[in-house]
């Protein structure tokens, strides 16, 4: 974890990656999940997902783990229901010669 990272995503988060939907039962399959440091704010704004198709934001998520996608869910410390990511955006850190972060938008 870089030095910013370090002091600023003190949070937690279970992603549980998207592996698929079975069009003829109608189910989602996901994969196993893992733990991903992060820090959280809850947000109610427009935003358009991954696909242009525009939406009411519940949270966005900020992480340098880039494991997490379009359409994984995420289940915040302490929530009792996961939500699904609708949009994933990344940010350069090379200035401060880290890794990206990222930006999930739920």
């Amino acid at each position: 974890m870089s030095t910013t990272a370090n002091w600023t995503y003190t949070n937690t988060a279970t992603v549980e990656p998207f592996l698929g939907e079975d069009l003829f039962n109608g189910g989602t399959s996901y994969g196993e999940p893992f733990d991903i440091a992060c820090t959280w704010v809850t947000k109610s704004e427009q935003r358009q997902d991954d696909r242009g198709k525009e939406f009411v934001s519940r949270h966005v998520i900020y992480t340098e783990d880039a494991r997490p996608k379009y359409r994984d869910r995420i289940t915040l410390s302490g929530a009792a229901t996961a939500e699904e990511i609708r949009a994933v955006t990344g940010y350069d850190m090379s200035f401060f010669g880290e890794s990206a972060d990222f930006e999930l938008v739920t």
